[in-house]
């Protein structure tokens, strides 16, 4: 489970990602990342210190919510170890969106295209 505070959870933020972020697409994921701009939202009390994490696995992946949880739950596990380890750089927002490839996949697959696609960002150090 992520800390709470690398959670990115308001509505708000989510429009100011998808609005202002870039997207990244590798294989059978997606990644929206935004650098944080305290001056440009100064109501919003980020700062350059943050890292806020969401990830998507919709109903295009699969009807069943056991099998989104468990995809959910495997790409929730390989970021909050990069977090831990402290890889990932601080001071941005990102979503991770599943497509319905990822269902064939194990763990250390999703962990391969996870880092690479972190590492297109620039997001890990």
């Amino acid at each position: 489970m992520l800390q709470k505070e690398n959670r990115l959870k308001k509505m708000k933020d989510f429009e100011i990602l998808f609005k202002e972020g870039r997207y990244f697409n590798i294989d059978f994921l997606t990644l929206k990342v935004w650098k944080i701009n305290p001056e440009k939202y100064p109501k919003r009390n980020y700062t350059k210190d943050d890292l806020k994490i969401a990830f998507t696995v919709g109903l295009k992946v699969s009807k069943s919510a056991v099998k989104r949880n468990r995809v959910r739950r495997k790409m929730r596990e390989v970021v909050r170890l990069l977090i831990k380890d402290g890889k990932i750089k601080k001071g941005f927002m990102a979503v991770l969106v599943a497509k319905p490839e990822i269902l064939e996949k194990d763990y250390t697959e999703i962990e391969k295209v996870i880092n690479k696609i972190l590492a297109q960002a620039r997001l890990i150090e």
